[in-house]
């Protein structure tokens, strides 16, 4: 009878949690009853349904089938919190401000209150199939049927105490706070399912692990644990957490945080027209049309994404401008840097940046921290894949922040890679928007000492502030590849190229070396 109140218990907090903070959440709206009790109700038939027909998806998808579905029923509940998120940062203030009309704003937006319903039977859907296959299994292994539904009552019971306690702690929060309280715990609900999702399709053999585990705290808080499923329910905790389902909490707090931030501004705009807005953003940041920022944002180095454990790295990189402009002409970067790879998916990498403009003299400009991560095993997939991280402290007073997923392609001896980075400057004195810049290249393998390639560098400028093809900067042209052994496992790898600037800010032609001692 312990046992399967424990087991019921650890099942029902999860649901109960998320349905506790969704209630919370809504608790200005009307007829959220319906609304909560409708999704329990469709959450607990799906659950049977799922349960009854275990034995036919546990045998899909090569066996996998149980893991795909449940990653499949957290990442649609992480899509409608992250849009109920999204869609509290345009309506919250609001909402707190007239309480009273609360119905009227709720029907000029009314998405989040069926997705939050949708949210609820999810949860309920995927914890009430495994307590419905659990006392399957306990029933079908000869127990005491009235033990064993004692026990499940007194688990449900205990699990919805719980659940109740979260949501009157939660009501008890002052109105000024509390829409950005729930919204905070809703994010970091999000976040944990995004990390559960991606766990269940590693474990499907659907995605790689990037190091597992990164760490175990299991000495400390076990995931079996009570407090190990309420952490895991509230803030997505897991003691031996793979590289994959770090980066998927990271990557999903980032995204629903931006997003949350940028409607939020859009102050001026209605929830329907802050969607087409946000469409609006994610094109123009496909397609990269906006203004420039300065020529030295500009990447000058196309990163792979292959990282061999134990290899160290000394570099050097610099360009020359030239161009008949003389507030052009003389331009240069310097760069020297540090590396190692300390496993097989983590090379990180320290910089020391000096520059000049124009007719300057050589000044210490920056300090950078650069972290190449390798997604995938390399051929396993139709391409590589890698993300690079980056943040800059410069000497006159402006950090900056980095993202760039890296997709290099290999066919035959051709290969091509694509770098996109996404740069943000951070502090008090930062300039507003995100900056888009890319680096391409195509190489091709004629041997090791010497690979001929194509290389194109650019930086079109901030996203969603359009700006004229002329208006940014793009360079384009030859380059060619190398190493040569050095004896035992030293080798010095070189690259360089001539650039033509393809745009009248552009520098009409841009010299490039680099350089990279290598070793184990």
């Amino acid at each position: 009878m312990f046992a399967t109140a424990l087991i019921v218990f650890r099942e029902v907090l999860e649901a109960a949690l998320i349905i506790g903070i969704v209630l919370a959440a809504c608790r200005a709206i009307p007829r959220r009853g319906l609304m909560v009790s409708g999704g329990i109700t469709a959450g607990l038939a799906g659950a049977v349904v799922v349960a009854a027909a275990a034995g036919t998806i546990a045998e899909a998808a090569s066996g996998m089938g149980q893991e795909i579905l449940n990653a499949c029923i957290l990442g649609a509940a992480v899509l409608m919190l992250g849009w109920h998120n999204i869609w509290m940062s345009r309506h919250g203030r609001e909402i707190a401000r007239h309480m009273g009309s609360v119905g009227r704003n709720i029907a000029h937006g009314a998405a989040p209150v069926w997705m939050l319903g949708t949210v609820i039977a999810l949860a309920v859907l995927r914890e009430g199939s495994e307590v419905v296959l659990f006392l399957y299994g306990v029933a079908a292994g000869g127990a005491d049927s009235g033990q064993m539904l004692a026990g499940g009552a007194a688990g449900l019971a205990t699990g919805a105490m719980v659940g109740s306690l979260v949501y009157f702690g939660l009501l008890g929060i002052p109105l000024r706070y509390f829409f950005a309280v729930t919204s905070v715990m809703i994010l970091l609900v999000a976040a944990g399912l995004a990390s559960q999702a991606a766990g269940m399709l590693l474990q499907a053999g659907l995605l790689p692990p990037l190091g597992e585990p990164l760490w175990d705290t299991s000495s400390l808080v076990a995931d079996g644990s009570i407090s190990g499923r309420l952490l895991q329910a509230l803030i997505g905790y897991s003691a031996r957490p793979a590289g994959i389902q770090v980066l998927s909490y990271v990557v999903t707090l980032f995204a629903i945080g931006g997003l949350m931030k940028f409607i939020g501004r859009m102050s001026s705009t209605s929830g329907s027209h802050a969607v087409t807005a946000l469409g609006a953003a994610a094109i123009a940041a496909m397609l990269a049309v906006s203004m420039p920022q300065n020529s030295e944002a500009a990447p000058f180095k196309v990163y792979s994404p292959r990282v061999v454990k134990g290899e160290n790295e000394i570099e050097y990189r610099g360009f020359h401008d030239f161009d008949k402009d003389d507030s052009r002409d003389g331009g240069e970067k310097q760069v020297f840097a540090v590396g190692r790879a300390f496993t097989d998916y983590w090379f990180s990498e320290l910089y020391s940046v000096y520059a000049k403009g124009p007719g300057a003299s050589f000044k210490h400009d920056a300090f950078e921290w650069e972290n190449l991560f390798q997604l995938t095993e390399q051929g396993k997939y139709w391409a590589d894949f890698g993300l690079l991280t980056e943040y800059e402290s410069t000497d006159h007073g402006l950090d900056e922040i980095a993202l760039a997923p890296i997709i290099e392609k290999t066919v035959d001896r051709w290969v091509g890679t694509l770098n996109l980075f996404f740069e943000r400057q951070i502090g008090s004195e930062a300039g507003p928007g995100t900056i888009f810049a890319y680096a391409a290249r195509v190489k091709y393998l004629l041997n090791s000492r010497f690979e001929p390639a194509i290389e194109a560098f650019g930086e079109p400028g901030r996203i969603n502030h359009a700006g004229g093809f002329n208006s940014q900067e793009h360079w384009v042209g030859p380059a060619f590849y190398g190493a040569v052994g050095l004896g035992g496992t030293h080798k010095l790898v070189y690259s360089a190229a001539y650039l033509v600037g393809e745009t009248s800010v552009s520098s009409d032609n841009r010299a490039i070396l680099r350089l990279e001692y290598e070793f184990f």
